[in-house]
């Protein structure tokens, strides 16, 4: 096949309601924009507003917004820019947000834009700052012109385009954020929507905004594999050891009657001829008991890992998620399905619930529901075939349960900063429980792993926990998920731990 990029430049949408044709040529030139990286993933919204920017024939600069905030300016200044750019997540949003006020400081006539979900879920807390000059909502497609000719303090909206327009540049993001150009995993996505709404996550605002049919249309259509092989091709230049297939569901539309399973299996056979670097990707239950045998023979092919958004046990719990049609039985002959075939997989579930209209009464025992879910699954496949991921319920701005949450009077946890890993979530319980919480999420794969009793569970949740050995906790979880991947065992580092707590009742 080949792997000359393909762009459809005229396209006619299906619904009536794309804004016309996939025009990408611009009446400005050599503008210089900044675009600037925050947090610890990959930018990957970002780097196609430079794919676009680029196109039109500007120039761009990436910096870092971990670094420096001097050093930041600094170097901005040096570039002398029309514009910047951010697209921070919500929990990076207040660190962009001073980079950009040093910038106004230094450099008044210099436009920042924000763009991403926070600009949508919540514009009453962005419509008065004066270090912002543009928000920018939706695709970055059309807004550069109209960035460019509109005063500021305008909303501008993008239209969704063809994803045979929609190409990412990567090397000089790569090149300029060495910290993402050397990571040895990177990601690659063939489309970039979600078919479910779970009422923890952004998609709901998207899909509300531009309507289900665009939806579907726009943000669930697969790019050209010829695109995604260009752009894989270069992760081969910059020291790429495994790539994630970062699609919400790379299972999606392979049930029977579906196209997913002849666009999986030319993909497997593209990448393994090309690029055959390891990959490991992403699925749901409901689309794993629905593929078919072929579609699951490709990913198994591809794949010698996923990772399952379980998120909670079935009942009220689930209810709360919007993943009311999910039980334990779907999630366990999904596991079943996956290993027979020889795919390991990575059970990721979410603890730390608030109690709305009675649904989750007591956390803990729902957080210890869903460990022992995972328990009894774990079980009836082979040894070292699953493993679990426990994650702190962290409320983004504007989601459904952000917004249930607040008109509920949920008290949220000021500690909480959107790090996975530090196990603060959102709600804010009493200490004793918010202690619980946290340990349970410091100590869910051990639990899992040794099959522990709710006594053990809940006499181990109660136990003061030294700083050294959270951040042990920490990194052997990271170490348990390495090695699940290569077939070992963590057991000894475990032990350790247990003998290195501090139990104090």
């Amino acid at each position: 096949m080949s792997t000359t990029l393909h762009r459809e430049e005229v396209y006619t949408s299906p619904t009536a309601i794309f804004q016309g044709p996939a025009k990408m040529e611009s009446k400005y030139k050599d503008l210089k924009w900044v675009l600037v990286h925050t947090g610890n993933d990959i930018a990957y919204g970002l780097v196609y507003v430079a794919g676009d920017l680029l196109r039109r024939g500007h120039k761009i600069l990436w910096v870092d917004g971990e670094g420096d905030i001097k050093e930041n300016v600094k170097k901005i200044k040096k570039f002398a820019p029309s514009y910047i750019c951010y697209g921070p997540l919500s929990s990076e949003f207040l660190q962009a947000l001073s980079l950009s006020k040093a910038v106004k400081k230094e450099l008044p006539l210099v436009m920042n834009r924000f763009g991403g979900h926070h600009v949508k879920a919540v514009p009453e807390e962005l419509e008065n700052e004066k270090s912002i000059d543009y928000l920018v909502w939706g695709p970055v497609y059309g807004t550069v012109d109209k960035i460019i000719e509109s005063p500021s303090n305008t909303l501008i909206e993008g239209s969704p385009t063809e994803p045979a327009n929609m190409q990412p540049a990567l090397k000089e993001y790569y090149e300029q954020i060495p910290r993402m150009g050397n990571r040895e995993r990177k990601y690659i996505m063939s489309h970039f929507g979600c078919v479910y709404n779970c009422s923890f996550c952004c998609t709901d605002v998207t899909r509300k905004a531009f309507g289900a049919k665009v939806y579907k249309e726009f943000w669930l259509e697969r790019r050209p594999i010829e695109n995604m092989i260009e752009e894989a091709k270069l992760l081969l230049e910059f020291d790429t050891k495994e790539v994630s297939f970062e699609d919400d569901d790379v299972l999606y539309g392979t049930h029977k009657g579906g196209d997913g399973t002849e666009w999986l299996a030319e993909f497997r056979d593209v990448w393994k001829k090309e690029i055959n670097l390891p990959m490991y990707a992403n699925v749901t239950p409901q689309t794993v008991v629905r593929s078919t045998d072929e579609a699951l023979k490709v990913l198994a092919d591809l794949a010698d890992t996923v990772q399952m958004g379980v998120q909670t046990t079935g009942g009220d719990s689930s209810k709360l998620f919007n993943r009311h049609f999910q039980d334990e039985a779907q999630v366990t002959k999904a596991v079943k399905i996956l290993t027979s075939y020889g795919v390991k997989v990575k059970l990721e579930v979410i603890i730390g619930l608030p109690n709305i209209d009675n649904l989750v009464p007591d956390p803990i025992t729902d957080a210890i529901r869903t460990i022992q879910m995972c328990q009894r699954i774990s079980r009836e496949v082979p040894n070292n075939m699953t493993w679990t991921s426990c994650f702190p319920l962290m409320l983004y701005p504007g989601t459904q349960l952000w917004k249930k949450s607040m008109e509920a009077g949920i008290p949220l946890n000021d500690a909480c900063e959107f790090e996975w890993h530090s196990g603060e979530g959102s709600v804010k319980f009493d200490e004793v429980t918010q202690n619980r919480m946290k340990n349970m999420t410091k100590m869910a794969t051990m639990f899992i792993k040794y099959n522990m009793s709710e006594r053990w569970m809940r006499a181990l949740m109660d136990t003061e926990i030294t700083e050294e050995s959270s951040k042990q906790l920490s990194e052997c979880q990271y170490l348990e998920s390495l090695m699940f991947r290569l077939g070992e065992d963590v057991e000894e580092e475990f032990d350790d731990i247990l003998e290195g707590m501090n139990f104090k009742y």
